[in-house]
């Protein structure tokens, strides 16, 4: 690699949110707390939070533009 143009790493500390730490390597040179990991993020967990609301909001259209011939 060539010198000066990389930045530097530091070993920070990364809270997940369990609560459990992990230490890594970053070029930000703070810890981090993490609102959103594979503890609970719809990507890892399979889980959707929306598909309930899917056919409220259908409803909700369908009743606001009723009058309408699409």
């Amino acid at each position: 690699m060539k010198k000066g143009i990389h930045p530097e790493y530091h070993e920070i500390n990364v809270t997940m949110t369990n609560g459990q730490t992990v230490k890594m390597y970053s070029s930000v040179k703070k810890d981090l707390v993490l609102s959103t990991d594979n503890l609970n993020h719809s990507a890892w967990t399979g889980q959707r939070t929306n598909v309930a609301d899917k056919g409220r909001r259908a409803a909700e259209f369908k009743s606001k533009f009723a009058g309408f011939n699409f």
